[in-house]
């Protein structure tokens, strides 16, 4: 909206209606002309229309005002919103869309298809932390707030919630001097409170108003509720002050009690706060003993709006009675103008697109027009030129010329496919290159892992099952990603992710050259499997963490041999479940499957048995099968097969007596997935 030079901000209450014009002066803006039009009756009264009402309230500014040529922003209750602040962790600037909108679908309470939503980032420049705003609304509220605007042909290009425009209004104008500042902006039914800090801001709706003063006289005065807001509102000139402001003294207790329990939630997430400054606004404020009794309770400087420091108004006297209640209007039309802090907008995308189509409409035409002229006069000279070169007189050039165009399109598609060819035979020499390369390497590092588990260990009384080990080969292995899922995707699926370490410092100027020089090719090997013996889940955490400690230990960066490895303890991920094992399997989920319900059989080599049967068989059965019957060179007996189901054979169901034990319920056992960087030297091919 930048570009624009006048604009409305329009804030409908529940008591009347206001208005204001600014237009663009440089910097600073104009306020041209405002509006105060009360509604014939509260919409909060019973057996009111309030639709019929609001409709009859605008019809009556409209009459008064031209606004066809002018932006329109509305402001809606904060009430009617929702408002949450969030704390992001660490990431890159065009990652964060993608972890806000995540983070609305957990803390909207209301599927996204069924809101108007958008968001905002506060951050202080002296401050890495980045904290995000998102705001919603539901979209059939937004729609019939629309309707009634729709209703008598206002179109309006933006939404904004109330409270929000006032942040935009006192951020504008300065008004919270640089200091952390409390803006409490008073309505008929709500009372809106603000707080700016530090580049950031919180808010809450407190569901006390004027009206609330006017209900405490009625009852008090046994007044009706009309002559119970004129008691109100002449209350410094009455000869019954003393009795009114009495009558009142509960309902400022209660809001002072909601003042206090709003700014100890908000200093509780937010330690580092110094709120030293609270500026009120809002007709209510108009009761002499208001602000002073706040800066009693609140111990805090309390200051009523009295102007706008930058913004001319032609109209200063008039409209410095009005001026408490016109902060939302204002903040709405610096919105429209291009220069809000906060530029989010509540408007349905639908009707945004169409008054986009609708205001380029004029261009398009002119648009139109141009094209089709300069059509005309391409087809015209192309006409005049085709029918020269097709005269007599150049065609023996013309034919000539698509003969060397036919032989050059000949050797064009030859070449080609001498291309294609050379492409393919150079995609086989490739592959079969690959079949040799890093030969060196993998038996390391099988040899490593098997090594590095704990059964491996003199005297250890842990152990770990490996169900599978897979890897995956890069040319930029610094670039690649070893952490575990997030925090909050883990937390849907049973995981713990441990925290991120802090990075590895550069080394120091003139250490380079005692450091080998770290490669950037080799392999993410992923290794998963699970503890077989019962451990408390710290213990069990702490064993996968001694394997990982132990498996880069056997190839650490200085050491000679082809490879080294680089450990990241946030690349684990744990799934806590019970496992057990049985003929047909593993009871117990694996990565999310023993979550809610039957846990359903796992079996972590598919159909088969694989690789790791044999190998950890003991370690989860508890029994060390015999070994298959050899001949007197050494050799066994039965065929590989049959060797192979030699420990599978055996009846895992039978009683605790016979032989083998039955097999062992592994208490609080769980699965973890381990990945660790292979770096392959640079030397080794």
């Amino acid at each position: 909206m930048a570009g624009n030079q006048s604009a409305w901000g329009i804030d409908v209450g529940v008591s009347s209606l206001k208005a204001l014009k600014l237009r663009r002066d440089g910097e600073r803006v104009i306020v041209e002309e405002f509006e105060v039009i009360e509604h014939d009756k509260f919409l909060t009264e019973p057996d009111v229309d309030r639709d019929a009402l609001v409709r009859s309230t605008l019809q009556k500014f409209m009459s008064k005002h031209s606004i066809r040529r002018d932006i329109v922003f509305i402001g809606v209750p904060g009430s009617t919103t929702f408002a949450r602040f969030v704390k992001l962790p660490p990431v890159e600037t065009k990652k964060i869309p993608e972890i806000v909108r995540f983070e609305a679908v957990q803390q909207i309470p209301f599927p996204l298809e069924q809101v108007n939503w958008d968001y905002h980032t506060f951050q202080h420049p002296d401050s890495p932390d980045v904290e995000v705003g998102i705001f919603a609304m539901k979209k059939e509220l937004v729609a019939h707030v629309m309707s009634n605007f729709r209703a008598v042909g206002m179109n309006v290009q933006g939404v904004q919630m109330s409270p929000l425009a006032v942040y935009n209004a006192a951020a504008y104008d300065g008004m919270t001097e640089d200091k952390g500042t409390v803006v409490i902006d008073m309505g008929a039914e709500h009372t809106d409170l603000v707080i700016m800090e530090q580049g950031r801001m919180w808010l809450r709706s407190i569901n006390i108003g004027g009206n609330h003063f006017t209900d405490a006289l009625a009852k008090s005065f046994k007044q009706q509720f009309g002559k119970a807001e004129t008691l109100k509102k002449t209350a410094a000139t009455s000869k019954y002050q003393k009795q009114i402001y009495q009558a009142m003294r509960p309902v400022f207790a209660d809001l002072v009690s909601e003042i206090q329990r709003s700014l100890g939630a908000y200093n509780s997430t937010h330690r580092d706060s110094r709120l030293e400054h609270i500026v009120c606004m809002g007709n209510p404020f108009k009761l002499p003993n208001l602000q002073k009794y706040l800066q009693q309770e609140l111990k805090m400087d309390v200051t009523r709006l009295e102007n706008y420091r930058r913004a001319t108004v032609e109209k200063a006297a008039a409209f410095s009675e009005d001026i408490l209640s016109m902060s939302a209007a204002y903040g709405l039309a610096i919105q429209a103008l291009g220069h809000a802090a906060i530029d989010t907008n509540l408007l349905p995308i639908e009707i945004a697109r169409s008054m986009m189509w609708k205001k380029k409409e004029p261009w398009f035409i002119g648009a139109t027009a141009v094209i089709a002229l300069g059509a005309g006069l391409f087809g015209w000279q192309w006409y005049s030129a085709n029918s020269a070169l097709h005269s007599s007189t150049h065609q023996a050039q013309v034919n000539a010329n698509d003969h060397t165009l036919a032989e050059l399109n000949d050797l064009k598609r030859d070449w080609g496919k001498i291309t294609d060819d050379a492409k393919q035979a150079q995609d086989q020499i490739d592959k079969q290159f690959k079949l040799l390369a890093l030969r060196r390497v993998w038996p390391g590092i099988y040899a490593d892992i098997i090594s590095s588990l704990p059964q491996s260990q003199p005297g250890s009384q842990n152990s770990i099952v490996l169900t599978d080990v897979m890897s995956d080969y890069t040319n930029a292995l610094s670039a690649a990603s070893v952490r575990a899922a997030s925090a909050a995707g883990a937390s849907g699926m049973g995981m713990t992710p441990t925290p991120t370490p802090a990075p590895t410092p550069a080394p120091a100027e003139g250490a380079a050259a005692s450091q080998p020089a770290v490669s950037d090719h080799g392999f993410v090997v992923t290794i998963s499997g699970y503890i077989s013996s019962g451990r408390t889940l710290p213990q069990q955490r702490d064993i996968v963490k001694q394997f990982q400690e132990s498996l880069v230990k056997h190839a650490a960066i200085d050491s000679k041999k082809p490879y080294f490895y680089q450990g990241d303890p946030s690349g684990v991920e744990y799934s806590g479940d019970t496992v057990k094992a049985s003929a047909a399997g593993f009871a117990g989920g694996g990565f999310g499957g023993g979550a809610g319900g039957a846990a359903a059989t796992y079996k972590p080599w598919g159909n088969a048995k694989g690789p790791f049967w044999n190998a950890f068989f003991a370690d989860i059965t508890g029994y060390k099968p015999p070994a298959a019957p050899t001949d007197p060179s050494g050799r066994t007996t039965v065929n590989d097969a049959q060797a192979f189901d030699v420990p599978y054979a055996i009846d895992l169901k039978t009683t605790r007596e016979s032989n083998p034990p039955s097999p062992k319920q592994l208490t609080g056992a769980f699965w973890f997935s381990l990945k660790v960087k292979v770096h392959v030297r640079d030397d080794v091919k």
